[in-house]
């Protein structure tokens, strides 16, 4: 039972401290830089930390079989993402983003060993908590914060890694690593996915870019429904039915945004995912979690209006649950699909459709907000809910394709129940 529970601690925190690496890592380019290609997209932006984070870590899920190759691999990314938090240096960057993708490709392995379903739904709950509480622990105040450096808060990750060190040196997971199958089409859709949301996000910073350089004063940005046939079209190429996991990634990054929460919501946000998680272990909901997650996506319609306190609460109430809900009934799956499902979120964050103008910045007159949605409210809501009930009608395909709905969770990637 102990040997469980620090195999299960392990990948969470792994999970956790990977995401850590990557969410807070400081992009190389802090100056606006308006007009041009802006190919620094490429190099120096935090998008482009979250795509070599996903990419090695798919790597690493695809080729590491062997027990010490696992452990290894893990503890250099331990080691390596020590080393390079102190200072403040040019790839420090790329080198965090290639430590969490080591760390992070090491605990989906790991997670697919023993009691595969329990110990993918740790590292979801690792990697979805670490997306909500990392900002508000890396922003908390220090003390004298004023006579520090800039990097002293970023230190924090030091005792995250130090308990990450310490779990992998006395846990022992059980079972064995099996041998991915078809490694060059998983891994080909492994690196397709995090590069395509790196080339929609350039896209979108142009876009944005184009504000006002030609006089032009208002623009929506459309590109973003890409990500839904990106997502869909990855979930169809894994082999047998472990893509489906890929289409909660798609409804996750439909739904409303958590970026705005605050700690204390943050807090309850990851208490209620756990609680979705379990509710999806016990009984497996596919079908209901993607349909709250609809929900959530429709209560959009009341932003900026004096409804929209119906909206935040929805998204802190009702978005955790469904997404723990809806992940979990959709597991047990192979290390490689887990690995690009949980990174979609951090690799894929353009906005599926937005509206924007210089009045979004810099608003001429404070109105009193009405709820009186406009057409284009309208049709970006709807949009947002129908790519969500798209990634549920692609997994019913899916399954009506390739899977057998009373599959048992010992066949990977089969989804252990339906709703």
């Amino acid at each position: 039972m102990a040997a469980r529970v620090l195999a299960h601690l392990t990948v969470f925190v792994g999970a956790f401290t990977a995401v850590w690496a990557v969410v807070v890592t400081p992009a190389r380019n802090f100056a606006y830089v308006a007009g041009g290609d802006r190919l620094d997209v490429f190099v120096g932006s935090a998008a482009a930390a979250a795509t070599v984070a996903a990419v090695v870590a798919v790597v690493v899920a695809v080729f590491v079989t062997g027990r010490r190759t696992l452990y290894a691999t893990t503890g250099i990314g331990v080691v390596l993402l020590a080393a390079v938090s102190f200072g403040s240096f040019d790839v420090q960057m790329h080198l965090r983003a290639l430590a969490g993708g080591l760390i992070l490709g090491g605990c989906a392995v790991l997670a697919g060993c023993g009691n595969r379903r329990t110990m993918q739904c740790a590292l979801v709950v690792g990697v979805l908590a670490g997306m909500v509480l990392v900002p508000h622990i890396e922003s908390s105040p220090v003390r004298y914060a004023e006579y520090l450096s800039n990097d002293s808060s970023g230190h924090y990750i030091l005792v995250a890694l130090a308990v990450l060190a310490v779990l992998l040196a006395f846990s022992n997971v059980e079972g064995v690593v099996e041998r991915v199958q078809h490694r060059t089409r998983v891994l080909t859709v492994g690196v397709l996915v995090p590069v395509g949301g790196l080339v929609l996000y350039w896209l979108f910073v142009r876009s944005v870019d184009r504000l006002g350089a030609d006089g032009a004063m208002q623009d929506r940005w459309l590109l973003g429904i890409a990500v839904v046939p990106l997502l869909v079209g990855a979930a169809f190429a894994l082999p047998r039915t472990t893509g489906t996991v890929v289409l909660a990634a798609l409804a996750f990054v439909a739904a409303p945004t958590t970026g705005s929460m605050g700690f204390a919501s943050a807090v309850v946000f990851v208490a209620l995912l756990v609680v979705g998680v379990v509710v999806g272990w016990r009984r497996p909901l596919p079908l209901v979690g993607f349909l709250l997650i609809a929900l959530v996506a429709a209560m959009g319609l009341f932003a900026d209006s004096q409804l929209d306190a119906i909206e935040s609460a929805v998204t802190v109430v009702i978005l955790p649950v469904a997404l723990g809900l809806l992940f979990s009934s959709l597991l047990p799956t192979s290390p490689p699909a887990s690995v690009i499902a949980v990174t979609t979120p951090i690799a894929v964050t353009v906005p599926i459709v937005a509206e924007f103008g210089w009045t979004a910045y810099t608003p001429l007159t404070r109105v009193p907000p009405v709820f009186s949605p406009s057409g284009w409210e309208w049709t970006s809501t709807a949009i947002s809910v129908g790519s969500v009930l798209a990634a549920a009608g692609a997994y019913l395909l899916l399954q009506a394709r390739r899977g057998r709905p009373n599959g048992t969770t010992e066949d990977v990637g089969e989804v252990p129940g339906g709703s």
